[in-house]
């Protein structure tokens, strides 16, 4: 297991909107990991749009689902977004078994979700 590692870039031609980049595995290990992130979703101003970059990140669990949902409702009751991009097999299945692909635009790649914003 790959301990998770996060990473954040402003997205200069897109205003409030940031790709938040996860590397490893996100599971119940990392919650001191979770520091920034959680500061950057409850500081977010109003109308921020959030790219989850996953094509690095190895695996998720229920744990890592309870902070997405939580992240995501967070992010729409200031009308913002947050977009999935670079998903795995392994990711694609837990979000289509759980329904999450309603609450989160997913797409292939970083580009494509800058240009969905």
């Amino acid at each position: 297991m790959k301990k998770l590692q996060i990473t954040f870039e402003k997205i200069n031609e897109k205003p409030n909107s940031q790709i938040v980049k996860f590397d490893g595995d996100f599971d119940g290990s990392v919650k001191e990991n979770l520091t920034e992130t959680y500061s950057l979703v409850d500081e977010a101003p109003q109308g921020t749009n959030l790219i989850f970059d996953f094509s690095k990140l190895n695996y998720l669990n229920s744990y890592a689902i309870g902070h997405l949902v939580s992240w995501h409702k967070t992010i729409n009751q200031k009308g913002g977004k947050i977009f999935i991009s670079g998903t795995n097999k392994n990711v694609e299945d837990i979000f289509a078994i759980l329904g999450l692909a309603t609450l989160f635009k997913v797409f292939p790649d970083v580009t494509s979700a800058i240009a969905g914003l």
